[in-house]
């Protein structure tokens, strides 16, 4: 339920931000042009008014006004003066209203919009990901070796080109920029993020994670990162997992997981605003499924926002019910569990935008 709300609440979200962003920009047009209206036709009236109140002012004969009349008035030039002030004036209150309400609004819609591609981005990644242990059947169907390549915009090109002039940089938002990277992320209790099996013939195994982090400058920051074949999002307000890692439970007391390890070949992070592609090598896989018999599964996460996040996801399949303490989340089972092993290398290449 968690996921389906997530994704709605940010989808009505990015319609309500552009909403605002359209009509915010409609009501500072409006007032700019109505404002520039009276800035031309105030300083008319008010040379008018003063030629009206000194023409009235005179008296005497018709030739000593003709004379008087000619003589220059210091305030003759002083309407123009105002006017020209005034437009200044608006144009000042123009831009820093354009700058306090719609620059931000855009640079919202932006980075939502890019925080949409990512998530639709990882969750394509999983499922090509699985596509290579799904499909491996050796020795009729190896695929051991075979790598699939993926391409990701790393920030929400704002402000990618500016003009200058009147058109100052701050006019429009500023792109965020975005790091993503293969890493095995320490706990708050040392060690690495793994998996325990303490069954007869106990061992772990690290939680390496294919992990994309931003730095947004308008919207909420946020952390993707594929882990165990599953896709968590990360918020300050905690974690949630939006794609199920692979970990199933056919019965109260009985497991089904698949090991899913990455390994960082070559170039294992970069970050920046423009593209990246993300090779997957499958190294290998198991064919058939292992058995342990009974024991528990312990995991060890980073901290208790991301055990709150497993312990979440593990509930929503109904059984069986896991225990947490702090960043450890523990399931107990008297039955069997049935393993097998997805063996990734992945490395992280930069995409040069233009070719010579």
């Amino acid at each position: 339920m968690s996921k389906t709300v997530c994704g709605r609440v940010a989808g009505r979200a990015g319609h309500v931000e552009g909403g605002q962003c359209r009509g915010e920009r409609g009501i500072l047009r409006s007032t700019f042009f109505i404002m520039m209206m009276l800035c031309i036709i105030m300083p008319r009236r008010l040379s008018r008014s003063r030629n009206a109140r000194s023409d009235n002012g005179w008296s005497g004969t018709a030739g000593s006004k003709t004379a008087r009349s000619n003589l220059p008035r210091s305030d003759d030039a002083l309407s123009e003066v105002i006017g020209f002030i005034l437009i200044i004036a608006i144009l000042m209150i123009f831009l820093s209203l354009w700058m306090v309400y719609v620059v931000p609004a855009e640079g919202r819609q932006q980075e939502i919009e890019h925080m949409n591609y990512v998530r639709n981005w990882f969750t394509q990644y999983k499922v090509t990901a699985d596509s290579l242990w799904i499909n491996h059947n050796s020795p009729t169907r190896d695929l051991t070796g075979i790598t699939l390549s993926n391409s990701l915009v790393l920030g929400s090109q704002g402000a990618a080109t500016q003009a200058g002039g009147l058109f100052l940089p701050v006019m429009s938002p500023v792109g965020s920029t975005g790091s993503i990277a293969v890493k095995n992320v320490s706990t708050i209790g040392g060690g690495v993020e793994r998996i325990e099996f303490n069954v007869a013939s106990p061992f772990e195994i690290p939680m390496w994670r294919l992990e994309f982090s931003t730095n947004n400058n308008y919207w909420v920051p946020q952390t993707y990162y594929y882990q165990m074949g599953g896709v968590f999002l990360k918020q300050p307000s905690g974690t949630v997992a939006r794609v199920m890692p692979l970990i199933f439970f056919p019965s109260a007391n009985d497991a089904e997981i698949i090991i899913v390890r990455l390994d960082g070949g070559g170039e294992s992070g970069l970050s920046g605003k423009g593209a990246v592609r993300i090779d997957t090598k499958l190294n290998s896989a198991q064919s058939g499924s292992g058995s342990l018999g009974g024991g528990n599964i312990k995991f060890i996460l980073s901290d208790e926002n991301a055990a709150r996040g497993w312990e979440n996801m593990l509930k929503e399949q109904g059984y069986p019910t896991p225990s947490r303490v702090n960043n450890e989340v523990t399931v107990t089972l008297s039955g069997d569990i049935q393993y097998r092993f997805a063996n990734y290398t992945v490395s992280v290449q930069s995409i040069a935008s233009l070719v010579d």
